[in-house]
Formats: C-alpha cells, structure tokens, sequence
C-alpha cells in the first residue's frame, strides 16, 4: 500500500485546531485495542495530536479543560465506503460526518473531474472536511455500468488506466462490476507493480477467490458473488440460468425455471461449509468486507424508515423518490429482500467468525434510506445485530480502517501519538453500541466541537441538502 500518499490523505482535515492544549479530564477512555474501559484518565492533546493518557497527567497552565467524568472518549469513527463528490453532496454530507464523530471516510469513486475538484476543495484550511482517502472513479467494463463509471474494455486499456490513476495521485483504485476477466487481471498485476491498492466490487467475471487472489484489498458490499459462493451448487444454478438465458429459441419457461432455482438456493441462505473455501482464502489473503449493511436494509424499508426525521438532511427531490420506491415496492419483492437482508446478516457473521477483517461503511450516496454521517451508528448496530459484539463492531469503525490504510500508529485509538480525533459520548458503546449516538462533543485534528457547534453543523447540512439537486438515477 502506498502509505506515504494515503497518510498525507489523512492529514488534511477539515480545519487546524484550534486550541494549543486541550485536557478531557476524569475520562472512561475505551480501549479497542485490548477491549477494555480505562478509568479516570486524563487525554492531553497539544495541537492536533494527543501526547499523553493516563491518571497522573499533568495538565499545563493554559490548556483547555473539559471535564469528561462519566463520559466515554472513544477514538474518531470512520465510514469506509462513501460517494461525496456527486451533485454537491459534499456541502451537507462533510457537516453530517463530523457532527456524527465521523472524523475520515474514504471516498469509493464518482465522475473522474468532481472527485479532482472536490479533492482539491477538501485540502484546502477550512473546508470543513473529514479526512478522506480518495479512490479512483470505478473502473469498469464497456458501457460502464453507470455513466460516471471508467471504462476499461481490455488489457491494454487497464494498464493504462492504473498508469493514469496513479499520475493523478488517487489512493487507490476502485473495481467494478463489468470489468472483462483479463482487464481485471491486467489491472491488479499493474497496480501491484506500481504499488497502487484496488478495492470493489467483485466483477462478475471472477469469483471471490479469484479477486482476493489477485490481491483485491477489500470487497465491497455483501454481494451476489458472495452470496453465490455460500449456496451450494451456486456456480452450477447460476451456469444454468445464463446458459437458459442465453440459448438461441430464447425459451421463456425454462429461463424462469432456471431463475427459480437460483433465486430458491440462494434465498435458502448462506451454509457454513459452502463459504469455508472463499472466507479461508480471504483471511490467508488478507482480504476485508465492508459489508454496507444499511443498503441492505435500505432497500426494504420498514415504515418507521420512511418517515425517518434525518430526512431533512435529504435533498427532497432524492427523499420523494424513496419514499415513492417505498410506497410502490411488490410483496413478494419484500419478502424476499427482507430473506435476503437476514441472509446478509448470516454471511457477516460466517466471514467474521472464519476471521475476515471487517470495515464500517455505509455506500452514503443516493442509496435509499442510508444517510450519511449518522449511517455510520445504523451500520454499528446492525454490525451487532449480524453477530459482532459491540467492541468487535467498534473496532470496525475505529482500529480496522487504521489498521487497513496501515496508518495504526496515527489513527483508530486513544493513545499518545496519534491524531487528535476523538468522540466523547454520554454512555457506555460497550453496553450498547447505540450509545455511540449518544454524542457530547467531538475532537476533529485537535479541535473540540461541543453541542453548539454540532448543532451549527447539522443546521448547515440542512440547509445545504434543502437546495441540493439531486440527478436521476444514473444506471445504464
């Protein structure tokens, strides 16, 4: 991985701090390293980094203070899978992330021209950013599978692309659906050779194995490919059906025949033992799942969704067409979403138990019902209810992105030397990972944002979505 470009990523944040020294005293700092709750400690932050924690600090003359006894300092959540540079999302999803202690997100590609203008934005002294690792646009096959996507048709093409990718100083590159078999082969050789990490989809070309073999850093979303690779015979149903599909009389019976069955299998739910090769193979590899729950959950929205307050930090052209995909939604399609949401679930909980690495993100776009900032607390939970405990899905959020970006020795805890970016909440996560939303202040590069200041942010972000446009759906 291309540490030294990732970490000068992670090093422009929003603002300077502001203050010199600042001292969170009588502290329950949350350890996510070793598990445990620290007692009564002092945190010392001198400009953007923090210098000491422990019970005998001494805090100079001068500092700030702040007195966080009977609170939780845990260290600054990151989202892992966002799209911030379209349609001027970036004006209210940056005040969402911060106001919700989202202190870095890493950016999973847009239209090649408005993730170089946003990057260019989000360096800049105040703009109000997060720290944001950028990945390419997606490249894809041709035609893409949305019209902001790259298209890469061939080998040639692919070694091209990481050539054009790595001289426009992107992070990272990001893979996608419609990739051919040999331009996606061509582009991980390509990138292991000039050090670039790529991350996706997994195209429909390769299988899972396959892509964490090619050194895939982490796949994105629990995708039919992995649903797929956990159902027995699910290579052969899928064979099938395209085979059905394809045939030259085009016959309408047995292609709905075929589908059947590969939607019954599936809809059966993931089977330990069919997912044990491509889960081993993944944790040998070191390949992670950002496993973007809340789309999942999106996608079949309960009542409560629909009418859900975040809304007003929705462009309201976006919110009108959800709740009418809501409204309109088939039974028999929500019943079988609603299968394949706890299917999900089950799968989280098979790669976390074989020991994949897990990342929170949210896909914060224009994915129904996933809202950017606040998504990320929904994910914990829902984290937690596939099977991980509350620190374990912490972690997700915190140690692991450090962990993945190999920046752990600046970021992802609370300890001397790292970044400044911290979230002190009201409650234990620990008990309950829904007290993550239980948010008093938040610690951005050194710099405290307290209620006031939260509550100025969310009401930009308000107001920002309230005059967004929002595109039509983009998919070819």
């Amino acid at each position: 991985m291309r540490i030294l470009a990732v970490f000068l990523a992670l090093l422009a944040c929003a603002a300077a701090p502001l203050n010199a020294q600042l001292a969170l005293t009588h502290a329950n700092v949350v350890d996510v390293e070793r598990g445990v709750v620290l007692t009564d400690r002092t945190v010392l932050i001198s400009g953007n980094r923090i210098t000491a924690v422990g019970t005998g600090v001494r805090v100079p003359a001068g500092a700030r203070v702040r007195d966080a006894r009977g609170k939780y300092v845990i260290p600054g959540l990151w989202d892992m899978h966002v799209h911030t540079s379209r349609e001027g999302r970036a004006l209210h999803f940056w005040p969402l992330f911060l106001a919700h202690g989202v202190t870095g997100v890493r950016e999973m590609g847009s239209y090649l021209d408005t993730l170089r203008h946003w990057r260019t934005v989000a360096r800049r002294p105040g703009s109000g950013a997060p720290r944001i690792v950028w990945s390419s646009p997606m490249l894809d096959g041709v035609p893409t599978s949305w019209v902001h996507g790259y298209g890469v048709p061939d080998s040639a093409r692919a070694r091209a692309a990481v050539d054009t990718m790595k001289r426009l100083g992107f992070d990272a590159l990001k893979v996608y659906d419609r990739l051919p078999r040999d331009a996606y082969l061509s582009i991980a050789a390509e990138a292991k050779r000039r050090g670039l990490p790529f991350a996706g989809h997994v195209p429909q070309a390769v299988t899972p194995i396959e892509a964490s073999d090619a050194g895939q850093r982490s796949i994105e979303h629990v995708t039919d490919a992995l649903h797929l690779a956990c159902t027995p015979r699910g290579a052969e149903l899928l064979d099938a059906f395209m085979k059905a599909r394809g045939s030259l009389g085009r016959d309408a019976d047995s292609t709905r025949a075929a589908l059947g069955r590969l939607r019954s299998a599936v809809g059966a739910g993931p089977v330990a033992g069919a997912c044990r090769p491509t889960f081993a193979r993944m944790v040998a590899n070191g390949t992670w799942l950002t496993p973007t729950l809340a789309v999942t959950r999106g996608q079949v929205p309960t009542d409560s969704l629909a009418a859900d307050p975040r809304l007003r930090f929705v462009p309201p052209s976006l919110a009108v067409r959800w709740r009418s995909g809501h409204a309109s939604a088939q039974p028999d399609d929500v019943e079988f979403g609603r299968r394949m949401e706890a299917n999900s679930w089950r799968l989280v909980s098979l790669a976390h138990r074989a020991g994949v690495g897990i990342l929170a993100g949210t896909d914060a776009s224009d994915e129904p019902y996933v809202f950017a900032g606040s998504g990320v607390h929904d994910e914990l939970a829902l984290l937690v209810r596939a099977g991980l405990s509350p620190m374990e899905a912490l972690r997700a959020a915190t140690l692991n992105p450090a962990r993945y970006l190999g920046a752990a020795d600046s970021l992802g805890t609370v300890a001397p030397g790292r970044l400044a970016d911290l979230v002190i909440l009201d409650a234990n996560p620990l008990a309950d990972i829904r007290n993550t939303t239980r948010i008093h202040a938040v610690v951005a590069n050194g710099r405290l944002m307290d209620a006031a200041e939260r509550a100025r942010l969310l009401a930009r972000a308000a107001a920002e979505a309230a005059r967004a446009g929002t595109a039509p759906p983009a998919r070819r």
